[in-house]
Formats: C-alpha cells, sequence, structure tokens
C-alpha cells in the first residue's frame, strides 16, 4: 500500500531520468558557456549562518528562508534562497577582489518556505554570472549579452525586457514624496495596480507638473527604440542623474539593436526587485509568450557593503528546473550504445575503457538473452574483442 509519507511536499519534486538527463545536459552547456566568457565557478554551501545568509541586500529573503538552529553552534542557520548575496560574500569577504574586476558564475538548488505554483518549484535550480567591480554601462551590455548567449545555448528565441529602477527612485525624489508616501507608491508600482496609482498620483500630486510626469510614466512603455525616444523627450533635463539613467538606457539599446536580433522591449515604471537592484533591470521572455521570464537580472551597486568591501555589480539567473517543459529534449540517440557481457576478461576491460573513451556507452548485460534485438554487442573472436 502507498503511504502518503512517501510522497514529496507540494512544490519539491523528483527529477526522474528523462528530465535529470536533460537538465544537466543544459547544466553543461551553460557553465561551459560561462567558462569561455572567462567566469569563474564558485560554489557556495546550501547553508549559512543567518548573520552572513540575510545581511545586506539579502534581508527581503528572510520570509522565504528555511531556518533551523546549528547543532554544534547553537547559532540559527538557513538553507539559501538565493544564491547571489553568497556570491557576494566570496567576492567581498574571501576573494577581497578590492579594486579588481571579478567574473564569477555558480549553479545550485535553492529552498524557498512558500510554494508559488505560478514561478514553479520551491527548489529551483539557479544558474547565474555575476561581474564585481565595475559600474559602467560596458559591464551591462556584457552581462545582458552573456544572458543573450545562454539562452541561444539552451535553443531557446526570447524577447528582451529593459527597465531602470533610478528613473522612478528620480520622480520620488524631484516630487518631494516622503518616506511612507514613497512606500506606497513602490508597493502600488510592483503590483502593477493601476487604479491604485492614478488614485495615488490624484491625492498626493493633484495636477501639478509631477502629476503630469508620474503619468507619463506609465505610458513609457513599448518598443524600445520608440519609449526612449519619448522619455528623453518628457525627461530629459529634469536632472543630471535622470538625464545620466537615460542615457545609460539609451546605450544599451542602441548597442543592442546594432549588434543583435532581439525584440526589446522597454518599461520605464517597471521595478521588479526594487529593494535589490540599483540601476538597469532586464529579463529574457520566450518569444513564445511564457509569461514569467526565464532569466532575469540587473544592476545592484554597492554589494558586500556588510562583508566590509561595497563592489558595483551586474548580473542574471535563471531557474533551469523552471525552463525543463521549453527546452528541446537532448537527442540520446546521438549516444552510441553498445552491451558487454559480465566477463573477467582483462581484454575486455581494455575494449571497454576504450570504448568509453570514444564517448560510447557501454551497458554491462547479465543475461545474453535480455539484450534488445538488434543492439550492437562486445563479443570475442579470434581471441580478441570486437563491436558486432
Amino acid at each position: 500500500m502507498q503511504q502518503s509519507t512517501w510522497f514529496t511536499p507540494e512544490g519539491l519534486e523528483d527529477l526522474l531520468p528523462p528530465q535529470a538527463q536533460k537538465l544537466e545536459f543544459y547544466r553543461r552547456q551553460l557553465i561551459d558557456g560561462f567558462h569561455l566568457s572567462g567566469y569563474d565557478l564558485v560554489l557556495p554551501p546550501l547553508a549559512e549562518f543567518t548573520d552572513s545568509l540575510l545581511t545586506g541586500t539579502a534581508r527581503h529573503m528572510a520570509i522565504d528562508t528555511c531556518r533551523f538552529t546549528d547543532q554544534e553552534s547553537g547559532r540559527m542557520m538557513g538553507v539559501r534562497a538565493d544564491m547571489t548575496p553568497q556570491v557576494a560574500r566570496i567576492v567581498s569577504n574571501r576573494l577581497k577582489a578590492q579594486g579588481e574586476i571579478s567574473r564569477l558564475c555558480y549553479v545550485g538548488e535553492v529552498l524557498k518556505t512558500r510554494n508559488n505554483k505560478a514561478k514553479g518549484s520551491r527548489s529551483p535550480i539557479q544558474v547565474g554570472a555575476e561581474i564585481f567591480g565595475h559600474s559602467g554601462l560596458d559591464s551591462d551590455i556584457e552581462i545582458v549579452e552573456l544572458m543573450l548567449e545562454s539562452m541561444s545555448r539552451m535553443k531557446l528565441d526570447v524577447k528582451l525586457s529593459l527597465g531602470h529602477v533610478g528613473i522612478v527612485d528620480e520622480l520620488i525624489a524631484l516630487a518631494c514624496l516622503n518616506a511612507n508616501q514613497s512606500k506606497d507608491l513602490i508597493d502600488i508600482l510592483e503590483r502593477k495596480a493601476i487604479p491604485e496609482f492614478n488614485a495615488f498620483v490624484a491625492e498626493h500630486l493633484g495636477d501639478s507638473e509631477w502629476a503630469q510626469r508620474f503619468n507619463q510614466l506609465l505610458a513609457y512603455c513599448g518598443n524600445a527604440q520608440d519609449v526612449i525616444g519619448q522619455a528623453n523627450a518628457g525627461f530629459a533635463g529634469l536632472s543630471s542623474a535622470m538625464d545620466d539613467y537615460l542615457n545609460h538606457l539609451q546605450g544599451m539599446i542602441d548597442h543592442l539593436g546594432k549588434m543583435h536580433s532581439v525584440d526589446i522591449h522597454l518599461d520605464l515604471a517597471d521595478i521588479r526587485g526594487y529593494q535589490y537592484h540599483t540601476g538597469i533591470i532586464f529579463a529574457a521572455y520566450s518569444a513564445c509568450g511564457f509569461l514569467q521570464p526565464i532569466a532575469k537580472g540587473g544592476r545592484y551597486d554597492d554589494i558586500g557593503a556588510d562583508f566590509g568591501l561595497a563592489l558595483p555589480a551586474t548580473g542574471f539567473s535563471l531557474d533551469l528546473r523552471g525552463a525543463l517543459d521549453l527546452l528541446e529534449d537532448t537527442d540520446e540517440t546521438a549516444t552510441q550504445t553498445v552491451y558487454a557481457p559480465c566477463d573477467s576478461d582483462v581484454d575486455l576491460q581494455v575494449a571497454i575503457r576504450q570504448l568509453k573513451q570514444q564517448g560510447i556507452k557501454v551497458i554491462k548485460s547479465y543475461d545474453a538473452g535480455q539484450v534488445p534485438a538488434g543492439s550492437q554487442q562486445l563479443v570475442k573472436e579470434n581471441d580478441a574483442w570486437t563491436v558486432k
């Protein structure tokens, strides 16, 4: 009788051989691609003391972090819900890469306390890449291009979405909204609650110039070249910071439009990850209409400040487990398979080793009668093992 205790908890699931093999194939594709672009692999531990795991920009992950008491030290520990803060700790506290540019990549399973069916598993396989130590447009372009290259390695046709959290921040500062008003507005924008947004603007800004600016913000959404042109006409000159943000976006859009054949969408009211990101944000969506981003990232400067070394940083990550259904199946037939007997024969072992070195799969056969019909086998003829 099947017992309910044998089932995994909601949002936590096994990956059986076909899916597990598929995930491993694409994991290797991504990590090999990162390596060829100069990114060094790091492997943080699955669990850490919460003092470091939930420090700085990672504080917002507290509600998603599974916690327990360490039986060795008596201190509180947590299972990582996101690997990016761990990588920031490594580069700031272990590598101490002050004044240097560091390119790091990572892959591993994370665990979340809550199950969000719209966003996939509670135990994503997180794969990502980060650049530390550079704050200019060039590093943002590099990481976006690496994300697009990764989508290509996964054989996915994608659309690119861009935004910049600094633009909303600057409008809030210029309109002199107080802390409570700013918090309410950010919450409304994160939820894309348009009626609440209109009511907020009417209540707090009336028919002022800044009410018009915020209403323009919602309209600046669509084709990137069109939107950046409208934003330059509407927002340029409001402040030097605003001009910098618009120029940053313009530079990104111009470069990608010249170098890549990808549809680019720009939404200046998009502030996804506002508590975490400090500048440009970006995401890759399936061109087939997948509603959730396959990969997402952005700039998060001053990461690692709580570890004693504040660094500019930009990066992206994706959930490989969540993307599996979008990925092509791997072609297992491309791997030649040979069946071998279980004989105590040194020459047989040499022959098996040579086949494996050639990338040929060798399966031990306990009963010759159970070898699938038409399969290739290692057989001994004239004192030599050959494939028949």
